[in-house]
């Protein structure tokens, strides 16, 4: 990256009109609110305000540059002003500020704030770079000036200790995922199973992203080569449909080495366990740290080849190691570019903690008519919530309470994850359903040749059934759903999904289940 990719052009103010610090910063930090390009704007002012407060940012010589990190941002982004008469900004030689770059930067991202600030430092000390900024003519002549001087210093080169990924998957999440880290500082390879998906974006030469991540995003590897997506790399985050978490063990394994970190973005119902047994029966030698996130970090979208949005980003998703001792080992270095993946218990509580297995398989094929009739066109989660589908819904999450209860775990049912997750709150399910107003205009499935029956079926309902079967736990609503689905995508989910067997559970005790995903080990 470089400092013309971090400045947003709808704040280069070419002239501001005040007289003091105060005032310059709240106007830069309004024109990046303005932009877009910053939601949490009260909290990027604090911040600065507060860093202000500590020790002036007046550099001398008519430079300013007021900057923080702070969690009101999830990239870094840079706002610049000018002013003619200049600005009082309490400056170490007394003198007025004539130019400032604001600069915000992700909480986790202090060393590359750091080489941001240094990089601005190097500019200002080379020769015409000043009377550049000072005589550009409109916005994007300052965008000019700054490529200009920086042709010669190439890339800002990312930080050591930051983590080099490999994201499997260029789906929604994965283009995410890996636009995101990229625009952190990350040098992060793009792995795909099937090429032609990956065509766009090596010849786009990166991805395009949009929302709450601006820019164009670089990537140091683009293939679908699995040897060579994760040669030098640190951290494997999986994000793929969790049907895919089986075929991307047995293709990637091989080439696994010791200490790598694989996350399963997220892992759905045994997701962790699944890619733990399937390594071990391929024979692989190796020491990889295993992971599962208990949801995707993105509510993001495709909107064209080699482009996504990202529409937010989640403030908490927890994480789970095989063994669960391993968390502490293997959180510090993903919290250096995602603060937001937060301790979990263990992978049995972010298993068992899969909202959507309630709420997606159900909904969808008890509102089969409606989706062949509509085409999806009615509200998903309120119309297709009646009182009565809303009935069978809850008896599915109380069997799935019901075999978390059975392993020794406590987890939320869906209408406390209601209330937790949106403020909306009702004596039931379907009242809370009904009073959660995130789920306005969400509208229902197209086709019931969907994710919500073909990938959570098998990755989330099956493996809550075989675990009910085996720990004496009733499930006839889920089985009665999975036996719905089986009819009508004429498939056996059972045969395709993960039972006891395929997670490496057949057989084993509750004491046995819970010291395998604690330590790792059966006795």
């Amino acid at each position: 990256m470089q400092l013309h990719d971090l400045i947003i052009e709808d704040a280069i103010l070419m002239e501001l009109g005040v007289k003091s610090k105060l005032e310059a910063i709240t106007e830069l930090t309004e024109s990046l609110s303005r932009s877009g390009r910053l939601i949490k704007k009260e909290e990027a002012l604090s911040s600065l305000l507060a860093r202000e407060q500590a020790q002036t940012t007046g550099l001398g010589d008519g430079i300013a540059i007021p900057h923080t990190c702070t969690s009101a941002v999830h990239q870094p982004i840079i706002a610049f002003g000018r002013s003619s008469e200049g600005i009082d900004f309490a400056s170490i030689d007394r003198k007025l500020v004539n130019f400032v770059f604001l600069i915000l930067s992700p909480k986790s991202s202090t060393e590359l704030h750091l080489k941001i600030l240094a990089r601005i430092g190097h500019l200002l000390k080379t020769e015409g770079f000043i009377n550049g900024l000072l005589n550009a003519q409109s916005k994007i002549g300052v965008l000019e000036v700054l490529k200009e001087y920086e042709s010669s210093l190439g890339e800002i080169e990312p930080p050591d200790d930051l983590p080099s990924v490999c994201v499997a998957g260029a789906g929604n999440g994965g283009l995410a995922m890996a636009s995101h880290l990229s625009l952190l500082g990350c040098k992060v390879n793009l792995f795909n199973r099937s090429p032609e998906r990956l065509l766009a974006i090596q010849t786009n030469g990166g991805i395009n992203v949009t929302g709450e991540i601006n820019g164009f995003a670089k990537l140091n590897v683009v293939t679908s080569d699995p040897q060579e997506a994760l040669e030098k790399t640190d951290l494997v985050m999986i994000v793929t449909p969790a049907t895919a978490h089986y075929t991307l063990a047995n293709l990637l394994g091989p080439y696994l080495t010791d200490g790598q970190v694989v996350v399963l973005n997220p892992g759905r119902t045994g997701g962790a366990l699944e890619f733990t047994e399937t390594l071990r029966r391929i024979g692989v030698k190796t020491y990889p740290f295993i992971a599962e996130a208990e949801t995707l970090l993105y509510a993001c979208r495709i909107t064209n080849p080699a482009q996504v949005k990202i529409f937010s980003i989640k403030n908490s998703v927890p994480l789970a190691t095989i063994p669960a001792y391993h968390i502490p080992d293997v959180l510090p270095s993903i919290k250096k570019v995602l603060p937001q993946f937060t301790p979990g218990d263990n992978v049995l509580k972010t298993s068992l903690n899969n909202i959507g297995s309630v709420f997606h398989p159900a909904l969808t094929i008890l509102n089969t008519a409606w989706i062949e009739e509509r085409h999806g066109d009615f509200e998903y989660y309120h119309e297709g919530a009646s009182p009565s589908v809303a009935k069978i819904l809850q008896e599915i999450d109380a069997e799935r309470v019901s075999v978390a209860e059975a392993l020794g775990i406590k987890v939320s049912t869906a209408r406390e994850w209601l209330y937790l997750a949106y403020g909306a709150a009702g004596n039931d399910l379907y009242s809370a359903m009904q009073a959660n107003t995130g789920y306005s205009g969400i509208k229902a499935p197209n086709t019931l040749d969907h994710r919500y029956i073909t990938e959570e079926i098998p990755t989330s309902l099956v493996p809550m059934a075989s675990l009910g079967d085996q720990l004496g736990v009733p499930v006839p609503t889920i089985k009665a759903i999975i036996h719905l689905a089986n009819i009508l995508h004429r498939r056996n989910y059972w045969a395709e999904g993960r039972t006891v067997e395929r997670l490496g559970l057949a057989g084993l005790s509750v004491q046995q289940i819970r010291r395998l995903v604690e330590e790792g080990k059966l006795t």
